[in-house]
């Protein structure tokens, strides 16, 4: 009995570690991910009127026309990105706050630096974003 409340707390211990894993990496690279795609709206809009062209077959004129309800399209989602911003910003500092609360001494430090090293990512990039 020993040894199985015993494997079954490393084992709990464990499935912790892997699923607090896979929840950051899967933030890091959502958050990458959503970077890349931002750095390349030019390039999603250029994709998009070159697919309903191909597809619905647009003349010059629809293209053109295409080309600027993208690019409208896409700078009405970015200002409402950045109108709720703030918003996404405290819900991540609450989840990370409750996410730390379950963690031991060791995990959230470890984690303290993933959560640095993101923001300084991502620091760079909106830096990067902004010579461009």
């Amino acid at each position: 009995m020993k040894n199985f409340k015993a494997i079954a707390g490393i084992l709990l211990v464990f499935l912790m570690g892997a699923a607090g894993g896979a929840l950051v990496t899967h933030m890091v690279q959502k958050a990458h991910f959503e970077q890349s795609i931002l750095a390349n709206r030019k390039m999603r809009e250029e994709v998009i009127v070159e697919r309903l062209t191909r597809e619905l077959g647009l003349d010059g004129s629809q293209q053109e026309q295409v080309k600027a309800i993208t690019h409208e399209t896409h700078e009405g989602i970015g200002r409402l990105k950045k109108q709720i911003h703030p918003q996404i910003e405290a819900l991540l500092a609450t989840g990370q706050q409750r996410m730390e609360a379950v963690l031991r001494p060791d995990q959230r430090e470890k984690f303290k630096k993933l959560v640095a090293e993101r923001r300084a990512d991502k620091h760079q990039k909106d830096d990067d974003r902004g010579r461009k």
